[in-house]
């Protein structure tokens, strides 16, 4: 019985998992912000209270004139972002207005050059879609393992991996990264 909580357990931390990073991906940098706990408005203050006078990366702010802006978010918080996206060993990160430039970082053991990142949005310009080694280390940094028939059809990656002693059959968005799985018929 205590097999069957673990494998919920798992089962649930991937979902929320996903659910985060699909969020971030397809919300940007507001949808981390919505992640944080800011309000449901988008000009919202900081963890949702009015006149914190704090705001939340990328969410939206009224300027002098009533135009709405959204903020920049710091250093710390595109590391972040961009470490739930796979990148990691960031090489001379430097913000140009509402640029970070990256010199150079790995995605998924692939090296990366010239990294250019909106510092509102989080979202990377000219981003790269992932290649199948790229997707198979995606895998396994999520804890799949026995990892095999990766193959490309156009933007979708597929792949055979195990889970929990599981076979699922897997498709990664190239584009975005987000995994689905269905059972595998043995």
């Amino acid at each position: 019985m205590q097999h069957i909580f673990q494998l919920e357990a798992s089962l649930m931390k991937n979902i929320l998992n996903t659910t985060a990073l699909a969020a971030t991906l397809v919300l940007g940098g507001y949808g981390v912000a919505f992640a944080q706990g800011s309000g449901t408005a988008p000009h919202a203050t900081g963890m949702g209270q009015q006149g914190s006078g704090m705001t939340q990366p990328g969410a939206q702010t009224q300027g002098s004139a009533g135009a709405t802006q959204a903020t920049r978010m710091n250093e710390e918080q595109i590391r972040t972002l961009l470490g739930a996206r796979g990148y990691s060993d960031f090489e001379n990160m430097e913000r140009d207005g509402d640029t970070f430039r990256i010199a150079s970082a790995e995605r998924y053991g692939k090296e990366v050059e010239d990294l250019r990142v909106d510092a509102r949005t989080g979202r990377v310009q000219d981003e790269a879609r992932l290649t199948e080694d790229q997707a198979r280390k995606l895998l396994e940094n999520r804890g799949y393992s026995e990892i095999s028939d990766v193959s490309r059809d156009d933007d979708t990656i597929t792949a055979k991996a195990k889970q929990n002693d599981r076979e699922v059959r897997l498709r990664i968005d190239a584009e975005t990264g987000v995994v689905t799985q269905q059972m595998a018929s043995n």
